[in-house]
C-alpha cells in the first residue's frame, strides 16, 4: 500500500500521443525549412530551445496560431486506453501532469476533452499584432537547464517527489531520462526504455495505459 498520494507525470509527443506532434505540425506548415532547422539540431549546432523557438517563429511566417491548433486536434491522437485512466484517476484521487518540453498551443486543443482532469506544464507561445513570436516557460524555469531545454522537466517532479509517489511515463533520452530518475517508477517507450536497460535502471516498458491502470489498481 502506498502512503503517499500517487501522481501521474506524463510526457506528450511520441508518449501520450502515437505521433511526435510538434513534428506532423511543423512538416505541414514547412516542411523545407523544418527539415534544415531539425538537421542543425540533430548535428548539434543548436539547442533543443532555439529548434524549437526557430521552427514554430518560421511556421508562423506561413500560418497562425489557430490553423497550428486544429490541424494538431485533427492529426494527432492520443494514445488508447487514456480516458479509462482519466476516469479511475479522477475517481481515486490520483492526480496527472501532462509535462512537455513542447508548446501548449499544438498540445491543448489534443488533451480538450481532459484538460478539467490533468494539469498541463509545457511553453507558452505568442503572436504580438507586429507579428513578433515570443515565448514563455514560466510553468517549469531553471536557468541551468531551461537556457537549452526551454521547460526543466527536472524541477518540476523535484519540486513535487516529496509528498508523491511519483509514476513516470516517457519516452526520450534527454529531459525524459533526467527527470524519470527522481520518480519512483518509471515506464518508458524505446529509446528510453533502451537506456535504462543499458544504464540497469529498473524501467518498466510501457505499452499503453491499459498496463499502467493495471499496474495502478495493484497499488
Amino acid at each position: 500500500m502506498i502512503k503517499k498520494n500517487i501522481l501521474l507525470v506524463i510526457d506528450f509527443d511520441d508518449t501520450l500521443v502515437t505521433k511526435n506532434a510538434a513534428q506532423v505540425v511543423l512538416n505541414k506548415f514547412i516542411p523545407n525549412d523544418y527539415k534544415e532547422i531539425s538537421s542543425k539540431y540533430k548535428k548539434g549546432e543548436i539547442n533543443f530551445r532555439i529548434y524549437q523557438e526557430d521552427s514554430f517563429k518560421k511556421a508562423l511566417e506561413q500560418t497562425s496560431i489557430l490553423e497550428i491548433e486544429e490541424y494538431s486536434k485533427n492529426n494527432v491522437e492520443i494514445r488508447s486506453g487514456f480516458k479509462e485512466l482519466i476516469d479511475y484517476s479522477k475517481n481515486k484521487n490520483i492526480k496527472i501532469i501532462i509535462l512537455s518540453s513542447g508548446i501548449k498551443s499544438y498540445i491543448e486543443p489534443v488533451i480538450n476533452n481532459y484538460q478539467n482532469n490533468l494539469t498541463l506544464i509545457a511553453a507558452d507561445m505568442e503572436k504580438a499584432t507586429d507579428s513578433k513570436v515570443s515565448f514563455s516557460y514560466n510553468d517549469s524555469y531553471n536557468i541551468h537547464c531551461s537556457n537549452d531545454w526551454g521547460i526543466c522537466k527536472c524541477k518540476t517532479v523535484e519540486s513535487l517527489k516529496n509528498k508523491n509517489f511519483i509514476i513516470y511515463i516517457g519516452d526520450g533520452i534527454t529531459t525524459d531520462f533526467c527527470a524519470s530518475q527522481k520518480c519512483d517508477v518509471i515506464f518508458a517507450l524505446d529509446p528510453l526504455y533502451n537506456k535504462c536497460l543499458k544504464e540497469k535502471i529498473n524501467a518498466k516498458k510501457f505499452e499503453g495505459f491499459n498496463n499502467l491502470l493495471k499496474y495502478i489498481k495493484k497499488l
